[in-house]
């Protein structure tokens, strides 16, 4: 059995909303839905802990009623909010997951529960489609091998105790890592393996990516 962690704290400041993006409805179901029903589905998670945003307790509260589930208020940064989450996972291992990300399908799961017998820590990617380059004052300055280069997803695996010990040694870190694949390479210097993913395992970052999954869903 394994626990599964949403990270449900952000805003919705990049599709200029004035509340949480997780509220949004995508076929008249919150975002947030997708993804808590997703792991309910799946029989070999028994632990769903949801970190939230500490203002939203009452209305993600309301949203998730009849659904068990733990919640927990997040940080000011999506690691400090991690960090926080992981307090209270009580499995040896933890799927970590973006809200953010409601098109989590069960084969998704399913690879990653089965490349657990060979790495530690796994993450869901896929290989970037277009060409990429390095910008600096609006100007192009290199190129990015396109055949190395991967666009990180969640779920992302690890030993619970593991990336807690990462997250505690990257608390003071200047500047917030943006997934926990960095957080387990920076705290622990140990590397995170690839399962490759499903392009479709969109995140919501702008109202077009809410407009594509209302197709997708």
């Amino acid at each position: 059995m394994y626990s599964a962690l949403i990270v449900a704290a952000g805003g919705g400041t990049r599709m200029h909303l004035s509340y949480n993006k997780i509220f949004c409805l995508i076929r008249g179901k919150a975002m947030l839905l997708y993804s808590v029903d997703a792991f309910r589905a799946d029989p070999d998670f028994d632990e769903i802990v949801i970190v939230h945003a500490p203002s939203e307790a009452a209305e993600v509260k309301t949203l998730l009623e009849g659904r068990e589930v733990r919640l927990v208020p997040g940080g000011a940064t999506r690691q400090e909010s991690v960090r926080n989450g992981l307090e209270a996972i009580s499995h040896p291992i933890v799927f970590i997951h973006d809200a953010a990300r409601p098109n989590l399908r069960q084969a998704d799961l399913d690879k990653l529960k089965a490349h657990l017998s060979e790495a530690p820590a796994l993450s869901l990617g896929v290989k970037s489609k277009d060409t990429l380059k390095t910008v600096e004052n609006g100007l192009i300055t290199g190129s990015v091998d396109r055949e190395t280069t991967y666009a990180m997803q969640t779920p992302q695996v690890f030993p619970t105790a593991k990336i807690k010990l990462a997250h505690a040694r990257c608390a003071n870190a200047p500047v917030p890592y943006t997934d926990d694949t960095s957080v387990y390479f920076a705290g622990l210097g140990e590397a995170v393996a690839l399962v490759e993913g499903d392009y479709g395992n969109i995140k919501v970052t702008t109202m077009s990516d809410l407009r594509l999954l209302e197709d997708i869903l």
